[in-house]
């Protein structure tokens, strides 16, 4: 997440886990565990035929909520460096 979002965001383990849970108990993701190459046991996560419909749903909701925006900001006036106070 860090580098999708230029070093903005950042994801730690107390914020990830408690999110695939949820996600779990909604139905959205399904968990199994299995065993990584280094031989420990990890839980892997793989999104569930209901979390792909939500996923599309959430998406179509942030492109409106995105082109809402995009608009609004490209409306708004520019400050100058007079208005700022630097002049």
């Amino acid at each position: 997440m860090g580098e999708l979002s230029g070093g903005s965001m950042q994801w730690t383990d107390g914020m990830l886990y408690p999110l695939l849970h949820r996600l779990e108990r909604l139905g959205y993701v399904t968990s199994l565990w299995g065993t990584s190459e280094a031989g420990r046991r990890r839980k892997h996560y793989a999104i569930t035929a209901s979390g792909r419909e939500q996923l599309a749903e959430r998406q179509e909701q942030w492109t409106v909520v995105t082109d809402a925006l995009r608009r609004v900001w490209q409306n708004l006036p520019r400050p100058s460096a007079a208005t700022e106070g630097w002049a």
